[in-house]
């Protein structure tokens, strides 16, 4: 088990999920079992992964599927319920808490969806590659937003990519199979109540694969996939690898390969290349914009300055708290949705 965690994360450099330890191990217990032995994958991740965790874990850094997440009051921040958004919460707690900001001036500029932000969108199929992602900084690096869903995109989703698509490249990732085909084709043609996207097809496609571990599929259908495979745009060498015979009236056989089977850095390397080949690039705005940002930064930076000079001159000690403070603040929150330091903010600042 240790050799495969390793393995899957670089010896501990990157974030690896579950199902990327199992495509790691699979091949060592079929090696020593000779073959015999391989329960399922399910099995492997929720079971076997988790009682050696328990046992011998030393801090491996080992994502899991969230099942939920919760959502804080008045700051609205959601926490996914994953075990490493858990951990990263629960480490926030004992941050340096200071009452007094270093800086009030705000450095970034605010923006509200792609524009000046990011030009392109990277949708993944499936969850559980975020925290992958972040740790690589793919992101920011590449000035790209990331999306993702569990299994076919909704309208919702759909209408997203559309309206992003008016001035970002969308680029989708997707397991190479029968699933992520659909995905693709649903994302390309839209729901009912969403338009269709001109996006880019990144992989995995056939070439992607080669090297990868496969799994046995069990299409339990009748009429042969390829045919819808075909129609999605997979070439016949694809449909070859992904349905290989029918073995019954009613069934068919083939394989796929997910983006699990691929070791965290593999999945970087790989990605990063793929951005670069699509020319996804860092945002940089035209003369107009950047002057202005350049005006604001000037004079903020004069701000912050005067600032500076109060907070050394302003006497904190000399301010007179009223002695009624605590009674104020009750009466202020006692059947109403501010939180405690917003009434006080209104205390001072002589505001309902």
């Amino acid at each position: 088990m240790k050799d495969a965690i390793n393995k899957a994360s670089e010896n501990g450099r990157y974030f690896a999920n579950a199902r990327q330890i199992m495509y790691a191990a699979r091949p060592l217990v079929l090696e020593i079992t000779r073959g015999e032995i391989w329960k399922d994958s399910a099995y492997f991740t929720q079971t076997l992964l988790k009682d050696y965790i328990e046992q011998y874990g030393g801090g491996e850094k080992i994502v899991w599927d969230a099942r939920g997440h919760l959502i804080e009051p008045h700051t609205k921040k959601v926490i996914p319920l994953g075990g490493i958004d858990v951990l990263k919460y629960i480490n926030d707690w004992n941050s340096k808490f200071d009452i007094y900001e270093d800086s009030i001036v705000p450095k970034g500029i605010k923006t509200v969806g792609p524009k000046l932000r990011y030009g392109g969108v990277l949708f993944i199929e499936k969850e559980g590659f975020s925290e992958i992602l972040d740790d690589a900084r793919i992101a920011e690096r590449f000035d790209i937003a990331i999306m993702s869903t569990k299994g076919l995109p909704v309208g919702a989703a759909c209408r997203l990519v559309s309206e992003l698509a008016a001035g970002s490249k969308i680029l989708v990732l997707h397991d190479f199979d029968l699933a992520g085909f659909k995905i693709l084709q649903t994302l390309k043609c839209g729901t009912r109540l969403a338009p269709s996207t001109e996006i880019t097809d990144i992989g995995l496609r056939i070439d992607d694969v080669l090297k990868l571990q496969s799994e046995v599929v069990d299409y339990k259908q009748c009429i042969d996939p390829k045919i819808y495979l075909r129609n999605c745009g997979a070439t016949k060498e694809e449909c070859d690898f992904l349905v290989e015979k029918q073995v019954f009236q009613k069934k068919w056989i083939g394989k796929r390969v997910e983006l699990n089977a691929m070791t965290s850095k593999q999945l970087i390397d790989w990605l990063e290349q793929k951005l670069l080949d699509h020319g996804i690039s860092k945002v940089i705005p035209d003369k107009a914009t950047l002057s202005k940002a350049y005006q604001r930064a000037s004079y903020c930076l004069t701000l912050q300055e005067e600032i500076e000079l109060i907070k050394e001159e302003f006497d904190i000690e000399a301010v007179k708290i009223p002695k009624d403070l605590s009674k104020q603040v009750k009466k202020r929150i006692i059947n109403s949705q501010l939180s405690w330091d917003k009434a006080v903010w209104n205390i001072v600042f002589g505001e309902k």
